[in-house]
C-alpha cells in the first residue's frame, strides 16, 4: 500500500471520529415546555397592561402656581421646585412634568428631557407632547441687519444654492 494512501486513509478515519464525537444539539421544543413558556408570556401581558390609577391629589391639587413672566427670581424658585419633584416618585414626576408643559417656558426644556428618559411610559409621553411645542425653527429669526425676517426671506441652505 502507498504511503500517501495510508495517511488519506487516517486523516478521513480522524474526520469521522471527530464529527462522531461532536455533541449535536438539542431541538429546542424537545427541552423547552411550551405551556411554561406561553403561562410566562401571558403573566408578563398582565403586568405591562395593568394602568396604575393615579390619586386624585396628584391630578389636580399639586399644581404649583406660575411665576409671572418677568420675576426672574420667582422663574428659577419654580425651576427649582419642578427639578425637587421630578427626583420624586412616578406621581410626583408627572405632575412636576406637567407643570412644565402648562408653563410652556424655554427655561423647562431640561426637565422636559429629562422626563423624555425616564423609565415611567406616561412621563415620557407628557414630556414629549410638552417638548412637541419647541421643535422647529424659533418664530423669529434674526438677519444679518438685526430685524426679523421671514421665512420666505431667509436664505437657503448651501446645498440647496448649488443645485440651482
Amino acid at each position: 500500500m502507498n504511503g500517501s494512501l495510508l495517511a488519506a486513509a487516517a486523516g478521513l478515519l480522524s474526520v469521522l471520529l471527530w464529527l462522531a464525537s461532536r455533541r449535536r444539539p438539542a431541538p429546542l421544543l424537545a427541552t423547552t415546555s411550551t405551556a411554561a413558556v406561553a403561562a410566562l408570556n401571558r403573566a408578563q401581558l398582565s403586568l405591562v397592561q395593568q394602568q396604575p390609577e393615579l390619586p386624585q391629589s396628584v391630578v389636580g391639587a399639586d399644581l404649583l402656581p406660575l411665576p409671572p413672566r418677568g420675576d426672574a427670581r420667582q422663574r428659577r424658585v419654580f425651576l427649582a421646585q419642578l427639578q425637587a419633584q421630578l427626583a420624586g416618585d412616578q406621581p410626583q414626576r408627572l405632575a412636576a412634568i406637567r407643570q412644565a408643559r402648562r408653563w410652556g417656558d424655554p427655561a423647562a426644556l431640561p426637565l422636559l428631557r429629562r422626563g423624555l428618559r425616564d423609565v415611567d411610559l406616561q412621563v415620557c409621553a407628557e414630556a414629549a407632547c410638552a417638548v412637541a411645542r419647541f421643535r422647529g425653527r424659533t418664530p423669529s429669526v434674526a438677519s444679518a441687519s438685526g430685524a426679523t425676517a421671514s421665512p420666505a426671506q431667509l436664505p437657503l441652505p448651501r446645498n440647496v444654492a448649488r443645485t440651482r
